[in-house]
C-alpha cells in the first residue's frame, strides 16, 4: 500500500480530464480541428490564420512526432482541396501559398533547423510564388507585373503626398525609384508572413506535451528563441557586396541594365532586413546588460526602429559582424540563430 506522498510521485496515476492528458486522444482531435479551422480562416484573414495554423502544426509535431505533423499537413491539404472544389482554384491559390509557408516554418523550427539561410530561402520562395501568381493574374487582364506594381506604388505615394504641383513633381522624381524597388513589396510581405508563422510555431513549441512525459518549465523556456543572440551569417555580407556591385554596373549602358538595377536594389533592400535584425539584437543585448526597466526598453526600441529610416540599425548590424559588440562566440563562419 502506497503512502499519499508515494502516490503523488507516481507519474500517470493522478486524475485529469481526458482532454488534458498527455496521451489523450480528445486533445489531439481538438488540435486537428483547429488546424482545419485555421486553413479556412486563413483564406479570408491571413494574419489570423497564419499563426494559428503554424501553432497547430508545431503542437502536433511536438506531441506526436512525424505522425502528428503528417496528419496535420494532410488535414490542411484536405481543407484546401475541399475549398477549391467549392469555390474554384483561384480562390485558394494564395491560401495554399501561406499553408506551404506554415508547413515549412513549423517543420524547420520543430527540427531545430530554422537557420537564417533556411528562413531566407522560405521568404524568397514565398515572394517568388506570390509574384508568379500575380503575374499570371495580371497577364490574363493584359497588364504587366512591373507596370502594375509601379502604378500601385505611385498611387500610394500620391495618397500620402496629396495634390498640388509639388506633389506631382515629387511623384515624377520617384518614378525611377519605384521601377527599381517594386519587388521589395513582395519580399516584405513574404517576410511578414514568415514572421507570423514563426510566432505561431514558437507558441506551439513553448510547452510541448509528449505522450507519457511532462515537460519542465526549464525545458519549455529552452524552446523560446532569444532575439538578442541573433547573429547574421557571413554570406549576407557577400550578398550585400554583390548588390552594391550590381547597382554600380547598372549605371553603364547595356541592354539589360534596368533588370540588373531592379534585381540589385531588391537584393540590397532584402539583405538589409538581416542587418536590421542584427542591429536590433545588439540594442536588446545592451539593454539586458544595463538591466533597464520595461518602460525604458520599450522607449529605446521604438526610438531605434524609428531611426531605421536612416539605416541606423542596419549600419549597427553590419558593423557588429566584425566588431562583435556582444562578444558572441564565433568560429569565422557563423550561420545565425536557430529557433
Amino acid at each position: 500500500m502506497m503512502t499519499p506522498g508515494e502516490r503523488h510521485d507516481v507519474t500517470g496515476t493522478d486524475l485529469v480530464p481526458a482532454a488534458t492528458r498527455p496521451d489523450g486522444s480528445r486533445s489531439g482531435l481538438l488540435w486537428y480541428v483547429g488546424v482545419a479551422a485555421s486553413v479556412a480562416i486563413m483564406a479570408r484573414y491571413p494574419m489570423l490564420g497564419l499563426p494559428c495554423l503554424a501553432m497547430g502544426l508545431r503542437t502536433q509535431a511536438e506531441r506526436f512526432g512525424l505522425k502528428g505533423f503528417g496528419c496535420s499537413i494532410g488535414i490542411a491539404c484536405g481543407v484546401l482541396a475541399a475549398w477549391c472544389l467549392a469555390f474554384g482554384l483561384e480562390s485558394m491559390v494564395y491560401a495554399a501559398t501561406l499553408t506551404g509557408v506554415c508547413i515549412a516554418v513549423s517543420g524547420l523550427m520543430w527540427k531545430r533547423r530554422a537557420s537564417v539561410l533556411a528562413i531566407s530561402l522560405v521568404v524568397v520562395a514565398c515572394a517568388a510564388v506570390s509574384m508568379g501568381i500575380d503575374a499570371v493574374s495580371l497577364a490574363r487582364a493584359g497588364y504587366g507585373l512591373a507596370e502594375a506594381m509601379c502604378a500601385m506604388l505611385a498611387e500610394a505615394a500620391r495618397a500620402y503626398t496629396g495634390g498640388g504641383i509639388e506633389a506631382e513633381l515629387t511623384l515624377t522624381a520617384l518614378e525611377p525609384v519605384f521601377e527599381s524597388i517594386w519587388p521589395i513589396v513582395y519580399v516584405t510581405t513574404a517576410l511578414v508572413n514568415v514572421g507570423a508563422a514563426g510566432l505561431g510555431s514558437m507558441l506551439g513549441g513553448i510547452s510541448p506535451v509528449r505522450p507519457g512525459s511532462r515537460p519542465s518549465p526549464a525545458d519549455a523556456r529552452g524552446h523560446i528563441p532569444q532575439p538578442s543572440s541573433f547573429d547574421a551569417p557571413l554570406w549576407a555580407v557577400g550578398l550585400l557586396v554583390l548588390a552594391v556591385l550590381g547597382i554600380a554596373a547598372s549605371t553603364l549602358s547595356f541592354p539589360s541594365a534596368g533588370i540588373v538595377r531592379t534585381a540589385s536594389w531588391t537584393l540590397l533592400l532584402s539583405v538589409r532586413y538581416i542587418f536590421t535584425i542584427q542591429g536590433l539584437a545588439v540594442v536588446l543585448a545592451l539593454l539586458a546588460r544595463w538591466r533597464t526597466g520595461c518602460f525604458l526598453r520599450v522607449v529605446v526600441i521604438m526610438f531605434a526602429i524609428s531611426l531605421e529610416t536612416m539605416f541606423v540599425l542596419s549600419i549597427i548590424g553590419l558593423v557588429d559582424v566584425w566588431a562583435n559588440f556582444r562578444k558572441l562566440p564565433r568560429d569565422g563562419a557563423h550561420a545565425g540563430t536557430q529557433a
